[in-house]
Formats: structure tokens, C-alpha cells, sequence
């Protein structure tokens, strides 16, 4: 019996490569690059006297805001895909 999702795709023709990828890979992680944004944002030049309630806020007021555009996400995927390919 055909799962729901085999039925939709059978007619599709897709060509899969697989490539082995370590555990651990910063660069392929779409999450990494953000992470990076915010630390230059926010503890980059962060003053040591500031409160860490006044850090928190800052870090708080930068994810709630679109940290990439639209743009920015379709080059970092691309540039992830390029690494991928690369080896």
C-alpha cells in the first residue's frame, strides 16, 4: 500500500546524490550564520558595564526583527550548496 506522499511523487523523475557530511558542520548551517550576525550586533563592541539585563534586552530587540532578508537567505543557501559541491 502507497503511502499518501508515494502517490504525489510518483510521477516525479528525481535524482539524489548523496554526500557524506561531518556531524558537526558549522558552515552548512543556515543557523551558524545568524548566530555569527548576532554576535557581531551585539557582543562585538558590547560594553563590559553594561547590566547583563541590558544585553539580554539588546539580544531580545535583534531576533525579534527579520535577522536576513529574502536575498541574504537565498545566497547563504546557495553558498551552503556551493560548499556541499565543493567536495
Amino acid at each position: 500500500m502507497k503511502t499518501i506522499y508515494q502517490e504525489l511523487t510518483a510521477h516525479l523523475n528525481l535524482e539524489m546524490d548523496f554526500r557524506y557530511i561531518a556531524p558537526y558542520s558549522p558552515k552548512l548551517n543556515l543557523v551558524e550564520y545568524a548566530i555569527h550576525l548576532i554576535r557581531l550586533n551585539v557582543t562585538h563592541n558590547a560594553d563590559c558595564k553594561d547590566s547583563l539585563h541590558k544585553f539580554e534586552q539588546h539580544i531580545n530587540e535583534l531576533t525579534k526583527q527579520k535577522i536576513f532578508t529574502k536575498n541574504q537567505i537565498v545566497n547563504i543557501l546557495q553558498h551552503i550548496d556551493d560548499l556541499i559541491h565543493k567536495y
